[in-house]
């Protein structure tokens, strides 16, 4: 008989129902205003977004809690780093979500994963098997899965105490849903100590300033962002718009296919890589007034853009 989290799964689960019940009841025209710009963007459906919005109705793709900011910058290096050319985040193999579609919905607290096609496969490629030496996302945790379907996986990152929720649900993750706690594929749950590989991993890390942090965690929340009247998408293996070409085709017939690494120290970094997206187009996304970071400020010296917050800057180059 599968354990059901009593606390704090389910008092959790209780006080989502409180604030879903309370977005509910105040679907005030702003508010639903800024839920639909949110979700033109996004892919999210509209109760995802209107989770997502922040205080004043704010579109939120950043605010989040330190600690949520911290998980994501450490995400990005998963997630950029791929191919020969990757750094230390190359061996996590999270590269790899890009190929499930998945809808970024960040919120202060949390980071929702919307996987549509295999929330389970994309769960057990964030978090390490307890019989296995390979890291996935050092320190990234199960905490428990829900009894319904499609299934909804809350993760828990051990280190900063952030959660990452995936959910197969496109409406969101079910705020009622009770959750098994008992160990799933032989994952690591929460609670399992920091292994001396991860720490070491966490520890070899280059250094992230404050303002760094926030241009990496500001491209996991871009992940999949398009918008359709400018005519750009920032999706890392195909095109949503179906413009014309196909960069992941260019990039296999240089010979290198298609790799990314995202580097640097502080507050100076670089991404470089291969096939999608275009530079221009994730350029626009981390600097747009809408979705973009606030306070970003964007040039560009021939063919690198260079995107500024506050002390830090990165830059993105096509090409390896």
């Amino acid at each position: 008989m599968p354990a059901l989290a009593s606390v704090p799964g389910l008092a959790r689960a209780e006080r989502y129902v409180v604030e879903s019940t309370h977005a509910a009841g105040n679907r005030s025209s702003s508010r639903l205003r800024a839920a639909h710009e949110r979700k033109r963007f996004t892919g999210e459906t509209l109760d995802v977004a209107l989770a997502g919005l922040g205080r004043g109705n704010v579109i939120a793709l950043d605010t989040c809690s330190p600690g949520q900011r911290s998980l994501r910058a450490l995400l990005a290096l998963g997630l950029f780093n791929d191919g020969p050319i990757g750094g230390r985040g190359g061996a996590w193999g999270w590269s790899r979500l890009s190929v499930y579609d998945p809808v970024m919905s960040p919120r202060w607290d949390e980071l929702v994963i919307v996987a549509e096609r295999a929330p389970d496969n994309v769960s057990d490629l964030l978090v390490s098997k307890r019989d296995q030496n390979s890291l996935h996302v050092p320190g990234l945790r199960l905490s428990g899965r829900s009894v319904s379907h499609p299934e909804t996986f809350h993760l828990r990152h051990e280190a900063t105490g952030a959660r990452l929720v995936v959910t197969g649900r496109p409406s969101g993750p079910r705020c009622d849903a009770p959750l098994i706690t008992e160990p799933w594929r032989g994952l690591r749950m929460s609670g399992d100590e920091l292994t001396e590989a991860e720490r070491d991993a966490l520890d070899g890390l280059s250094p992230i300033t404050p303002d760094a942090e926030v241009l990496l965690a500001g491209l996991v929340s871009r992940y999949t962002l398009e918008d359709r009247e400018e005519n750009w998408a920032t999706s890392w293996d195909w095109d949503p718009l179906d413009r014309p070409g196909d960069r992941r085709r260019d990039a296999e017939q240089y010979g290198r296919g298609v790799q990314r690494r995202l580097s640097g120290r502080g507050d100076s970094w670089e991404l470089r890589w291969t096939g999608y997206p275009y530079p221009a187009d994730l350029a626009r996304a981390l600097t747009h007034p809408v979705v973009g970071i606030d306070g970003s400020a964007l040039d560009r010296h021939r063919d690198t853009f260079e995107v500024t917050y506050g002390g830090a800057r990165l830059e993105l180059r096509e090409g390896i």
